[in-house]
């Protein structure tokens, strides 16, 4: 548990986990459910600082017992997604807070809004409150108003010791890749090719640009801050309670409400901006955001999710804006009978597009005519089931004819061998 040294296995080690100095921290001492609890907030400098997760990696590289495990391992994907989303907020921050302090050159803040394009852009960037842990009640020092009453407190963390995360490893791991990207960057003047949440640059970077890297690291250090409950005195066990209730006893969000929500993925906003107009204009109110998800993740990456969806994407933005318009265009799309309207058979139209007009591997760029004729020709209706190999396989016999089986990437894969080959 935190608030006890950790062990290490080398000096190296020992010197990385180490402070010289103990640090204070303001905040406000009071009972969670009859536990000690201590309230506060701290910069994303300090989270990474003072605070450790203790899951299988920490302990095998601390030396430490099994026993002494109270979280997951990190998931990758989901640290590098909070990650861009700090990113985010940073920049955008930076923009604010330049713009009114007229503080920084104009050639900067050029930079700085096309760091912003590249990285993209949300409707907010506030963090969630983390939750963390402390093994024992650690010393405070108490302040009173006039009358004597306490009004806040400063917890004192005595060098060497830490915090424990019992909810929030991912947004500490974020918080730490983007830390190790902003150093790089301003030491190396270029952007590094193996971050998963800025694309990389292959230039080096301009003077200006360096000045836009180190204010986004200066707001970084100190003017984005994390609130934390830190729960006080709790044994191994009750820290472990403390993960299963924060990730075990929730209900997950619907994805339809997700996506409705949503206002920072640029594929979702996409849909949510361009394409429902869109195909409300073509009197088209069959898809939900769900549904157009699925879709449009083949059109722009090639497959069925948009979680990593890039956020500097205009050519994927101008082809899904082709796509789209050229499918609504067709006269099989309002012929009565016409199957087209199917979600597998638009997914699995996207992912020919997406082969012929974006895909750098296994591009299909030669069928492009072949493509574009096969859409406006084709009659989509039973019989066309029939011509294509092994779609058949994936329909389920109706009263009116065939529809598709729940199995979308088979049938994806089936139709598009059949046009563009696979």
């Amino acid at each position: 548990m935190a608030l006890v040294e950790e062990e290490a296995t080398s000096s190296l080690s020992a010197l990385r986990l180490s402070r010289p100095r103990s640090v204070t921290l303001l905040g406000q001492v009071d009972e969670n459910q009859g536990a000690p609890t201590f309230t506060g907030r701290m910069t994303l400098d300090q989270f990474c600082d003072l605070t450790v997760v203790h899951n299988r990696k920490w302990a095998e590289e601390a030396g430490a017992s099994m026993d002494s495990v109270t979280q997951r391992e990190i998931i990758d994907s989901h640290a590098s997604g909070l990650a861009k989303f700090i990113l985010q907020g940073l920049v955008s921050t930076t923009l604010a807070s330049a713009e009114k302090d007229e503080t920084l050159p104009s050639s900067v803040m050029d930079a700085l809004s096309r760091i912003q394009d590249r990285v993209g852009e949300s409707a907010h960037y506030g963090l969630p409150q983390a939750t963390l842990v402390l093994q024992e009640v650690p010393p405070f020092r108490h302040i009173k108003d006039d009358d004597g009453a306490a009004i806040a407190s400063r917890l004192v963390m005595q060098a060497g010791k830490y915090f424990n995360v019992a909810d929030g490893q991912h947004r500490r791991d974020a918080a730490k890749r983007v830390r190790e990207f902003l150093h790089f960057v301003i030491g190396n003047r270029r952007t590094p090719r193996g971050a998963k949440f800025y694309p990389a640059e292959d230039a080096p970077l301009g003077s200006d640009e360096v000045e836009a890297w180190i204010a986004v690291q200066k707001t970084f250090q100190s003017a984005t801050v994390i609130a934390y409950e830190a729960h006080l005195g709790l044994s191994i066990d009750q820290a472990r309670q403390l993960f299963t209730n924060f990730n075990c006893n929730v209900k997950p969000v619907k994805a339809e409400t997700n996506l409705e929500f949503d206002q920072s993925n640029p594929i979702n906003k996409f849909a949510k901006e361009w394409l429902k107009p869109h195909l409300e204009n073509a009197q088209v109110t069959d898809f939900d955001l769900r549904q157009l998800g699925s879709i449009n993740g083949f059109l722009f990456l090639g497959k069925t999710s948009i979680k990593q969806a890039p956020y500097d994407n205009t050519n994927g933005v101008l082809h899904a804006k082709k796509f789209w318009t050229f499918l609504t265009s067709l006269p099989e799309w309002n012929r009565p009978g016409t199957i087209l309207r199917e979600v597998p058979l638009i997914k699995a139209l996207a992912k020919c597009w997406f082969m012929v007009h974006l895909a750098r591997r296994n591009s299909k760029s030669a069928k492009s005519t072949h493509l574009n004729s096969y859409m406006q020709n084709t009659t989509f209706d039973q019989s066309w089931i029939e011509s294509v190999p092994g779609l058949k396989e994936h329909t389920i016999p109706t009263e009116a004819g065939r529809r598709f089986s729940p199995t979308h990437n088979d049938i994806v894969g089936s139709i598009q061998r059949h046009i563009v080959g696979s």
